[in-house]
């Protein structure tokens, strides 16, 4: 039995007990069904693959994606700053300036007798 032939078994009966109900109460009963019709919605297809209903659908758009897109800004911006803060770029122009102002030569530096010197000097301090 399919939902029309069920409608057409039932509506004799509910056709009955309308004549019955008064005009107060037939209003009561249309303004309950009017919402309930306003509160259903068609069921939606989520990602071509799972059916849900328009409820959830509605949840997963409104609460989860607008929440993620109001967090994604500040996400990005944070983790900009971290890398920024953690992998400091070096001035290539500046560290030229400083090895060609400095007091030592150039070659005192990729010697490695001296780096081990200086660890071992500024270790003693």
């Amino acid at each position: 039995m399919n939902e029309k032939e069920f409608g057409e078994k039932l509506r004799p009966w509910l056709e009955r007990s309308a004549s019955d109900v008064g005009e107060l109460q037939a209003t009561r009963l249309r303004s309950a069904r009017l919402r309930a019709l306003d509160a259903w919605r068609e069921p939606v297809r989520f990602l071509g693959v799972v059916t849900v209903d328009a409820g959830t659908a509605q949840t997963i758009k409104y609460s989860i994606l607008q929440q993620a897109l109001l967090w994604l800004p500040i996400v990005l911006l944070l983790a900009t700053l971290v890398a920024k803060t953690l992998a400091p770029e070096a001035d290539i122009g500046e560290l030229d300036a400083q090895l060609l102002t400095g007091e030592l030569p150039i070659d005192a530096f990729l010697d490695e007798d001296f780096d081990k010197w200086l660890k071992s000097a500024s270790g003693s301090f």
